[in-house]
């Protein structure tokens, strides 16, 4: 790929020039969120949605939200005291499409609740937080107007507050945006994939690992899951994903309730490094389209890899939550109500309701988003497991 007339792109190539190879990791990052020149941070064009590179689940169908938003209702109310203050913390945003809809929602059916939640945003994007605040402009969400109960912070600042208040994150295709470590089996031997400069291309060179977290992730995965690299195999580590969630330990407290639901595309370790996928799980994503360039467009392209459920549960665990699954999307989706929300609309034959049906169907589709997508529920204060979007709904109906 010719860097020449990329300014992101430019900006790496002579980093590496000063600097040396980058982790596949530092590339990501700076490719994602630079400032002014990342992805993310642009800000000169939308990157979600039908007009961007890619769509989420509430910006197909507001059903999402609507069924999430019981699924974090259950969490307050199994955490929280009677008329006692409640958070909800939304880390990667988006536009706010899923905020407003959990806002709107969670206002529709339940009211009480609503009214002494605040709405609290994790977003780095200027880009993104103007588009959230337009999205939210009128969610008259906790009880006031002009969105006075929704506010905006980084994650380390919310990691530094000393809240006591039951909290419910939410988590919807968040970590699989986040940077990942790339490791290859050489010779026996576990290297880690680096960017280098060659002429005016960008080049994969194996190198030793940067330091001894990426060859103790795979030493640990193997030890307790028997999951090892085959000669030659590539594989994501997403160990951003990891500290983040090991956070959540410092975010609920000593003493604080709550839970976390994450939604993502990923596989458990067995899965997702199996030897057939000998090249890894990294994707890129540009006007609709699934590419595996990652050094092409640079800045202008999102850049994502699967994320290893086995890995989070374990963080999760060892942060002392209580966690759950990970589900299926469609069994998750299913279990808080979305065929009662398919009926309301079966047997009409209007354009929008044919269009609503065609939405619901793409969140639980099996082979698509509903096999492909996953839920992990973790709580504090109270058994996950016993959560509705943990349970099994064709079991119960069989």
């Amino acid at each position: 790929m010719d860097v020449a007339a990329e300014s992101l792109a430019s900006l790496l190539f002579r980093r590496i020039r000063d600097e040396g190879p980058l982790t596949f990791e530092a590339f990501m990052e700076a490719a994602l969120y630079h400032p002014t020149l990342g992805y993310y941070c642009r800000g000169d064009r939308e990157v979600l949605g039908t007009s961007g590179d890619f769509r989420t689940g509430p910006e197909i169908h507001p059903a999402f939200a609507r069924l999430l938003s019981r699924q974090v209702a259950e969490i307050l109310d199994r955490t929280g005291e009677a008329g006692a203050p409640l958070r909800i913390v939304e880390a990667g945003p988006g536009r706010g499409v899923l905020a407003r809809s959990l806002a709107l929602s969670l206002m529709e059916e339940r009211p009480d609740l609503a009214e002494r939640t605040r709405l609290v945003l994790v977003e780095v994007s200027p880009a993104l937080m103007a588009m959230q605040r337009e999205t939210l402009r009128e969610v008259p969400f906790g009880g006031e107007r002009e969105m006075r109960g929704v506010a905006w912070a980084r994650w380390d600042d919310l990691l530094d507050q000393d809240e006591d208040e039951p909290t419910c994150v939410v988590a919807n295709e968040f970590l699989d945006a986040l940077p990942v470590r790339i490791a290859r089996r050489a010779d026996g031997q576990l290297r880690e994939i680096h960017v280098d400069a060659v002429g005016s291309s960008f080049a994969e060179v194996m190198l030793p690992p940067a330091d001894s977290r990426l060859a103790e992730h795979f030493e640990r995965l193997e030890r307790a899951e028997g999951v090892r690299l085959a000669e030659g195999q590539k594989g994501e580590a997403g160990l951003r994903g990891l500290e983040w969630v090991a956070s959540l330990e410092r975010l609920f407290g000593e003493r604080g309730k709550g839970g976390a639901v994450i939604i993502d595309y990923g596989k458990k370790a067995r899965d997702l490094y199996d030897p057939a996928r000998s090249e890894g799980t990294l994707m890129c994503y540009h006007r609709h389209r699934a590419l595996s360039d990652p050094y092409a467009r640079v800045g202008e392209q999102d850049i994502t890899a699967h994320i290893d459920f086995t890995s989070i549960a374990r963080a999760a665990r060892e942060a002392g939550l209580d966690v759950a699954g990970p589900v299926s999307q469609m069994r998750f989706l299913v279990a808080l109500g979305l065929p009662e929300l398919f009926a309301r609309r079966a047997g009409e034959v209007t354009h929008e309701a044919i269009e609503e049906r065609l939405g619901l169907h793409a969140l639980m589709a099996p082979g698509g988003m509903g096999e492909i997508f996953s839920a992990l529920l973790m709580t504090r204060g109270t058994d996950a497991s016993q959560l509705t979007g943990a349970r099994d709904p064709f079991r119960e109906r069989a």
